[in-house]
């Protein structure tokens, strides 16, 4: 079953926010606040990421969670929100360039963003960092007060960064995304797959533009 972390234990600034970690091909889910919740991506929403029950672990019921954003439409990262959607009636945020591959499922609850638009959340504003390059439409979200980034399947930690081979991928765009990445403060990193960075991670944003630069 996933597991859930309560981020607070490893930084102070990320407190009322947790991570659920799926099983298989599934993004992490972030999960910020608690009483007007929004979740960053949603997972698989197979069988074995169902979503509800973390959620209700953590207190956060249909009438509580408020928003779902999408750092990119893939279905390692979108799929669970029509599980979510069974039972809840959020705004679903996605970029307007990914919005094409799941608005026809999403209807009403709909949200089409782009780049600087603000999502606010129960702790803290996200503003929209448009970073295509993995997809058309990908991004990341940033709080520029606590230097705080959900980097969805831009940027990894350890210089590493997401696969620009996609149908609507290309390195030359996963560079200049990077690079927009690298020239902003970022303390916490919390990226769409593996562990999140906790302290200086824009030193691992920078070392992922420069391994990227250099690809022939």
């Amino acid at each position: 079953m996933p597991r859930i972390y309560n981020l607070e234990e490893y930084a102070v600034k990320l407190r009322k926010v947790h991570l659920i970690v799926g099983e298989g091909l599934c993004s992490n889910i972030y999960v910020i606040g608690r009483d007007t919740a929004f979740i960053v991506d949603t997972g698989v929403g197979n069988y074995v990421n169902p979503v509800w029950p973390q959620l209700e672990e953590l207190k956060v019921g249909p009438e509580k969670l408020k928003g779902v954003v999408l750092t990119h439409a893939h279905h390692d990262h979108a799929m669970g929100v029509f599980i979510i959607l069974q039972k809840a009636e959020p705004k679903v945020f996605v970029h307007k360039h990914d919005s094409q591959h799941i608005a026809s499922r999403l209807g009403s609850h709909l949200i089409q963003v782009k780049e600087g638009d603000i999502i606010e959340t129960e702790l803290w504003p996200l503003k929209v960092i448009w970073t295509p390059g993995h997809t058309e439409g990908g991004m990341c979200l940033y709080n520029e007060d606590n230097k705080i980034l959900f980097s969805g399947d831009t940027v990894f930690p350890g210089g590493n960064y997401g696969n620009y081979r996609g149908e609507s991928g290309g390195l030359t765009a996963m560079i200049d995304s990077l690079r927009k990445l690298s020239e902003l403060e970022v303390d916490v990193m919390l990226p769409g797959h593996g562990s999140p960075v906790f302290e200086d991670a824009d030193e691992h944003i920078r070392l992922s533009y420069e391994n990227a630069s250099q690809r022939p």
